[in-house]
């Protein structure tokens, strides 16, 4: 098992089972003790698990390889999304996290994910040093699978109904304004888990928001590791993980979707057309709306709040709409290199520092509303947009004519983003060589090129000693071009996937009178034109996502 990633199961120890969860605890745990041995011997580590084939039992028999360490565990007794074991590191003030979930892979994976001791995910030193405990580790007494052992150890305690209590109640901090006026609103809402954890969570934080209950998708309320009605248990992929929950929204007079991942730390939605067609959302669409409700909840509540002490987060794949609402409001945003382990920790970094972060957000689908969780939660990030999307709902507008709202305020931001499938990393490499050998590329097509950031190797163009300001990753291929009719694009791969991602996004300020289609159309030129002159598919043997 690889810390912090997916693998599927199976023997051998390229795979995720049992011996493969053993060696990675020992390790960890050994880590644990050198780096920061008083708070994991008091406090101890947080341990959860979602509801996939075999995730109870890995997380048992990480807290067997901790107690035989002398470190207390938070075992989780049931399955939980993954948010809420991340809150847990911080309100426990554990040493670390562990959550074993593959998120929204396929039902033959699991995955082992570690959170530091400020609840967010591990970030570099820690990834390394982590992985180099665990070689020095891999010799697995008899005793490592006596999971018998949770039942009469003193250093274990189930954390389950203090922490959904305490993430309740924090929760409530985020609501605003009356929410008994909810009860009266028209709309209706329809929720799927994905088969997945969320169900009883989602429930719970609708109560807290005064948010009527919403209509379940009965084929996938129930967590199921087989996932039986969708190919990929992942809302990202749009309508066709979304069938089931669009028909019954038509059969029960639903005009809003929203849904889960099967970890639920992610967040999709849907919303009818005036045609009584369906429109998904895309990540960055919904990063705009829910960044803009975070800013003026916020202010509804603080108004003196100076606005330069106030920041935003993105990953920088994700949309610009934040960077240019921060330009207008006078609150700071920042990129980071995709991922929330990068948001995060640079989010807590400024906290230290006095300022107060209201919002961060992925493109795909991630979305950490406030900062009570250090880390994506869809299960805050529904109620707070099903509370949104009613009061619009009940004032005769949609969430999409509010997000056309902003886009005359902040200028329009379109994105076409998607991905291929590899399943040859040497593939992956040569592709990506090739485009950075003999020389970066001066256009793509008939598209000229003025500016290139290459994140693998450190290299940016825009800066005078050519050095990227973001750090540099190695591990994970990502180049960034920027055109000189104002487009940008980036090609990166997964680092849980096989997978080549692509995202593009044009960007047409406030009284640029353009509309949405002829930008929609000039970015999708360039799109195609990126993904045959870079990726070229077909040389490589890539497949395209699954319509």
């Amino acid at each position: 098992a690889v810390v912090s990633t997916q693998s599927t199961g199976g023997p051998g120890y390229a795979c995720m089972n049992d011996v493969t969860v053993i060696q990675t605890s020992q390790g960890f745990g050994k880590y644990l003790l050198e780096v920061q041995e008083a708070a994991a011997k008091e406090n101890g580590v947080a341990i959860g698990f979602d509801a996939r084939h075999n995730s109870a039992r890995f997380a048992q028999l990480a807290a067997v390889a901790m107690i035989r360490l002398g470190i207390p565990v938070h075992l989780f007794s049931d399955f939980t999304p993954t948010p809420l074991l991340a809150y847990s590191v911080r309100k426990y003030k554990t040493a670390a996290g562990i959550m074993i979930t593959a998120s929204h892979n396929p039902k033959s994976d699991n995955g082992y994910k570690v959170f530091w001791s400020n609840g967010a995910q591990i970030i570099p030193p820690h990834d390394s040093n982590i992985a180099r405990h665990i070689l020095e580790n891999l010799d697995i007494h008899s005793d490592a699978w006596n999971v018998e052992l949770l039942s009469t150890t003193k250093l274990r305690t189930d954390p389950y109904d203090d922490i959904i209590e305490n993430y309740y109640k924090d929760l409530e901090n985020y609501v605003v304004g009356d929410k008994n006026s909810l009860a009266s609103s028209k709309l209706k809402l329809t929720y799927t888990p994905m088969h997945g954890v969320g169900q009883k969570f989602m429930k719970k934080s609708f109560g807290v928001f005064g948010l009527n209950p919403f209509i379940s998708v009965e084929e996938q309320c129930e967590a199921d590791p087989e996932f039986p009605t969708v190919e990929f248990p992942n809302p990202e992929e749009g309508k066709s993980a979304l069938d089931l929950a669009m028909k019954t929204a038509d059969a029960n007079g639903s005009d809003v979707i929203i849904a889960n991942d099967p970890d639920a730390d992610r967040l999709a939605c849907a919303e009818r057309t005036s045609s009584g067609s369906w429109s998904v959302f895309n990540g960055n669409e919904l990063g705009a709306i829910l960044g803009t409700v975070a800013y003026e909840n916020f202010k509804s509540t603080h108004p003196d709040f100076p606005n330069e002490k106030l920041y935003m987060v993105a990953s920088t794949v994700s949309s610009k709409f934040l960077k240019s609402m921060a330009r207008k409001k006078g609150f700071l945003f920042e990129d980071c290199l995709t991922g929330f382990k990068w948001m995060a920790n640079y989010a807590l970094r400024k906290m230290e520092e006095g300022y107060t972060c209201l919002f961060a957000y992925e493109e795909s689908i991630g979305y950490m509303y406030g900062t009570n969780v250090m880390d994506k939660d869809g299960i805050s990030a529904g109620p707070v947009l099903g509370t949104y999307a009613s009061k619009l709902y009940d004032k005769g507008s949609t969430l999409a004519s509010y997000l056309d709202s902003l886009y005359t305020e902040y200028g329009y931001h379109i994105s076409n983003d998607s991905y291929y499938l590899c399943y040859d990393p040497p593939t992956i490499l040569t592709l990506f060589r090739a485009l950075r050998e003999p020389s970066y590329p001066e256009s793509c097509g008939k598209y000229k090129i003025v500016g290139i950031r290459d994140v693998t190797t450190g290299y940016d163009s825009s800066f005078e000693d050519k050095k990227s300001v973001l750090p540099t990753d190695p591990s994970c291929q990502m180049l960034t071009f920027v055109f000189e009719n104002g487009c940008v694009g980036t090609l990166r791969t997964s680092g849980t996937e096989p997978k080549i991602k692509y995202y593009t996004e044009i960007i047409s300020p406030p009284g640029i009178h353009l509309s949405r289609e002829t930008l929609a159309e000039q970015l999708l030129d360039l799109k195609n034109t990126l993904i045959e002159t870079f990726l070229q598919p077909s040389k490589h043997g890539l497949k395209p996502k699954a319509v």
